[in-house]
């Protein structure tokens, strides 16, 4: 459902399910806090490629985790949206919220460069 990369530096988190919804959100919560909290990452790349459609619940999920993160002095950001995502984050304003890349290559640059 979710494959985990850790790359030198950060976290590499893509999402295989074609849909993000309340479905999946509690394992993508519990995932991502398990790995802030058990593992201590603080640098995560959540890759939204292969995702066609996402519901308030995974959007609950993923502020709740970015938070969390951000408390350990850590951030999480967002790579991958396509045309369909792409206006539910800038209707909701969460383009303000996350740090939002083209891909996972610019997600992870941008980490060096903070």
């Amino acid at each position: 459902m979710f494959e985990t990369v850790l790359k030198e530096g950060f976290l590499l988190l893509n999402i295989k399910p074609k849909r993000a919804t309340a479905d999946i959100a509690h394992e993508f919560k519990d995932l991502l806090t398990k790995l802030i909290e058990d593992q201590d990452i603080r640098k995560i790349v959540v890759d939204f490629s292969q995702v066609i459609f996402i519901d308030s619940f995974f959007l609950g999920a993923m502020v709740s985790c970015t938070k969390k993160i951000r408390l350990k002095g850590g951030d999480l950001r967002i790579s991958g949206l396509n045309q369909t995502i792409t206006p539910i984050f800038n209707l909701m304003h969460l383009n303000d919220v996350f740090k939002i890349f083209d891909d996972a290559s610019q997600a992870e640059a941008s980490f060096s460069e903070a």
